[in-house]
């Protein structure tokens, strides 16, 4: 059989003009990966373990961290005592670097300065937080003095040393309104003097001071450059030396945006849907089984599967404490039936809240800070991790929810900070973990360091933080007021405005079952949130665009055009 050459013509016309159109395209596809440069959204924390700092425990993760959040940044913890300190091929997955220790405390200062030197050389911003301050006699004392020079050099500021806490002879020569007393003003003396000079006119100075028996003594404290931003130490928190509560002297938001060169960058946002603020509700199943005062004869859960989940049309993530509700240990059939009826629910998405509520998941928290109790008081039980979690979340999803709905979220207890291995057992599962990071921003706590970051990194785990507080904090533990959850309106409203910094959680125990006054506060607090314009979802939605937050992947490919990949759920950039 032949083929007319006309026809062969054809089909090869035809097959060339299809692959080309392929080839063009995959062509112009790695042309635009190959050129367009990726936005880094990692900062690497530098936190000093020789002074009791942690990664949990250090100025960044409890106060900046919520702020970095909000820009898109997300904060790497490492322990400047490692040696050796990561090397350029790590460093350039990093947009810059923050330290936040004072330098005399380092040990092998000179190694460190070369270092934080190289990384300025590198391209990185660097953000300094704390005294700069050197000490010593050794031979290498005139070399870190050079590094250290050097190093604020490359910020724009001549270092001239003069440091002293005599505050008699201090004065404030110039505050930036905008920058600074953000929300609470500065002592009517400067508490400390270091001589700062700027030698260029792109250092923004945001505080400035002067001796009082020194000409020409004008230092910049709190600054910011094109290659990162530096802040003394005394002015950038007030914290309360009895109640240990803290506020803003430095604006943190300017300050980042300016010493990171974060202005005009997208931003992915897990708090926003269609341009709406994000809204849920999950509840921690403690006192399901507990009796009510507000109806004779009810139980906590009863009163609020009827006056709460069966009357406000909110999507609700409500979890269980297994072991309160399994017959095998202290639940019985009535409980495990009430439970089914409530995961029947539309609006209730199924949660585990553990199997005996562990109030310290670290064992050796428990033994150094001598708690006795682990656990709720179950017969011939002792900690059983893979009862905690794995059992609990199977028990949920086989023997009290719909199959349709198996339990996809588990909620940490007690002081909420698990270990890794916790976290591994969650995401092997394919389960979602929250709650910590209890976020209230009222008259009391009337400071953006008590806004929590949206997660907190466990070495190389993720744990997902709640939205606001729950009612235990805003009743003290329900001691009084007993009504005190409604106050949690406020948080809401401060959090979503003027910036939008975290998502709405009414979030709560079946506690609020309990009281008539519990109760009213909590339909009082639903009333509010479905009277806005919020995107309502279930925890899990908010999870998803959490996750895709964190996995978010930015291009820019022009001065004006980026490229967005790896999104998932996180739907919204500002």
């Amino acid at each position: 059989m032949s083929v007319p050459i006309n026809s062969i013509r054809s089909i090869f016309t035809r097959w060339m003009i299809r692959y080309s159109i392929v080839i063009v395209l995959l062509m112009i596809f790695f042309q635009v990966h190959l050129s367009a440069g990726e936005v880094q959204r990692k900062v690497l924390v530098l936190y000093n373990c020789e002074t009791e700092q942690s990664p949990k425990k250090n100025i960044v993760f409890e106060s900046f961290q919520t702020v970095l959040n909000y820009y898109g940044i997300m904060a790497d913890y490492r322990d400047v005592s490692i040696r050796p300190l990561p090397d350029n091929e790590l460093m350039s997955s990093y947009w810059g670097i923050i330290t936040i220790f004072d330098f005399v405390d380092i040990k092998d200062l000179k190694e460190f300065l070369l270092w934080l030197n190289q990384q300025f050389e590198g391209g990185r911003k660097v953000i300094i937080l704390g005294s700069p301050e050197i000490s010593g006699t050794g031979n290498d004392v005139p070399v870190e003095e050079e590094l250290l020079k050097r190093i604020f050099l490359h910020l724009g500021l001549q270092y001239r040393g003069g440091f002293t806490v005599n505050q008699n002879n201090i004065r404030y020569e110039y505050k930036d309104e905008e920058c600074v007393e953000f929300e609470r003003e500065y002592p009517k003396y400067p508490v400390s003097y270091l001589e700062l000079k700027a030698t260029h006119e792109d250092v923004k100075a945001y505080l400035s001071l002067s001796l009082a028996d020194k000409r020409d003594s004008k230092s910049s404290v709190i600054i910011t450059s094109p290659s990162g931003g530096f802040a003394l130490s005394g002015f950038i928190l007030w914290e309360d030396p009895i109640t240990y509560k803290k506020q803003w002297y430095l604006n943190p938001f300017i300050f980042l945006e300016e010493s990171l060169g974060l202005k005009g960058l997208p931003i992915p946002d897990p708090t926003t849907l269609n341009g709406l603020r994000v809204a849920f509700s999950h509840i921690d199943g403690d006192a399901f089984s507990g009796m009510s005062e507000v109806k004779k004869g009810e139980m906590c859960g009863e009163v609020v599967i009827n006056e709460i989940l069966k009357k406000f049309d909110l999507p609700v993530t409500v979890s269980v404490v297994v072991g309160d509700i399994d017959p095998g240990a202290l639940g019985n059939k009535n409980l495990v039936k009430i439970a089914r009826s409530m995961f029947k629910l539309p609006n209730v998405e199924p949660a585990s809240h553990t199997y005996s509520h562990p109030f310290y998941w670290d064992p050796e928290y428990k033994q150094k800070n001598r708690y006795e109790k682990h656990h709720i008081n179950i017969p011939k039980y002792s900690f059983d991790l893979e009862k905690e979690i794995d059992y609990s979340i199977h028990y949920i999803s086989e023997k009290l929810s719909p199959k349709e709905k198996p339990c996809k979220i588990f909620l940490w207890s007690g002081n909420c900070e698990p270990l890794e291995s916790h976290i591994a057992r969650c995401d092997d599962l394919g389960v979602f973990n929250m709650n910590g990071g209890d976020t209230i921003y009222d008259d009391v706590d009337n400071s953006y360091t008590s806004v929590a970051p949206l997660y907190r990194w466990v070495n190389n785990r993720i744990q997902f933080h709640c939205g606001q507080a729950n009612e235990n904090i805003l009743t003290n533990l329900w001691t009084k007021p007993i009504f005190g959850f409604k106050g949690i309106i406020t948080t809401m409203e401060r959090t979503g405005f003027p910036r939008r910094i975290k998502p709405v959680d009414v979030y709560y125990h079946f506690y609020c079952g309990q009281y008539k006054a519990s109760l009213k506060a909590l339909q009082d607090v639903y009333t509010w949130v479905l009277k806005q314009d919020f995107a309502y979802m279930f925890t899990s939605d908010y999870l998803h665009m959490a996750k895709g937050y964190l996995h978010t992947r930015i291009y820019q490919d022009t001065p004006v055009r980026y490229i967005i990949e790896d999104y998932g759920k996180c739907l919204s950039l500002r």
